[in-house]
């Protein structure tokens, strides 16, 4: 189903739909906008996609474009803060599970080291975790306003103009690229700019959101079955 979806053969397409050459143009200058207000930090320029790197073919009116390119990516602590009875919910990838953020079998840090945390990883409704050491992936769209903060979780933030769970489609669709891309031997591990890096297809607005309303729809179907 989602590679399907990812390829522009679950929905039908419409020629009249703007094309995502736009919506391209549109999320370059809101982030531009975002990091001239010093909310998002500018990174390095991403090398163009090229042939090679395009897993598959796609309808003429979406554009392959780069994670970075359209997201702000951020990652959460690698250091091991102390742990305590009581406080704040310290989320590492054994704790994404299924889709969702597994609040059950948790560790708490104080209020003083979730803050530090996050002064650069805050988690908002509407963000994108996936675990980037260990078991590399297991994308979550947070739906929580919970306090928390995260360890070892890469961090996607939209910087408008996308549908973020098209976005969480894509790159449960597309695990392999994150373990391709990863180094390490037992301890496998994905940097951020090898995050930045990873190829993202990128449909008209109305495409995305037609995706994720037929995904649903099947999802209801298998559940019922």
């Amino acid at each position: 189903m989602l590679d399907l979806a990812m390829r522009g053969k679950l929905v039908e397409q419409d020629p009249n739909d703007e094309p995502a050459s736009v919506l391209l143009e549109k999320v370059k200058a809101k982030k531009e906008q975002l990091i001239k207000e010093k909310k998002i930090k500018k990174s390095k320029p991403l090398p163009p996609i090229t042939d090679e790197e395009k897993p598959f073919d796609i309808p003429d009116s979406w554009e392959w474009v780069r994670l970075g390119e359209v997201l702000d990516v951020r990652d959460g602590t690698h250091d091991t803060p102390k742990y305590v009875n009581s406080g704040i919910p310290l989320i590492t990838a054994k704790n994404l599970k299924h889709g969702s953020i597994d609040f059950t079998n948790i560790k708490y840090i104080s209020l003083k080291d979730a803050k530090k945390i996050n002064e650069r990883s805050k988690v908002d409704i509407e963000d994108i975790l996936f675990a980037m050491i260990g078991t590399i992936g297991n994308p979550v769209l947070v739906t929580t306003d919970t306090d928390f903060a995260i360890k070892n979780v890469a961090l996607l933030k939209s910087t408008h103009y996308l549908n973020m769970s098209f976005v969480c489609k894509y790159i449960q669709s597309a695990e392999y690229l994150l373990v391709k891309n990863s180094s390490g031997g037992n301890q496998k591990f994905i940097s951020l700019k090898k995050i930045k890096e990873i190829p993202l297809v990128l449909p008209p607005i109305r495409i995305q959101n037609k995706i994720v309303e037929q995904i649903g729809k099947i999802n209801d179907y298998i559940y019922k079955l």
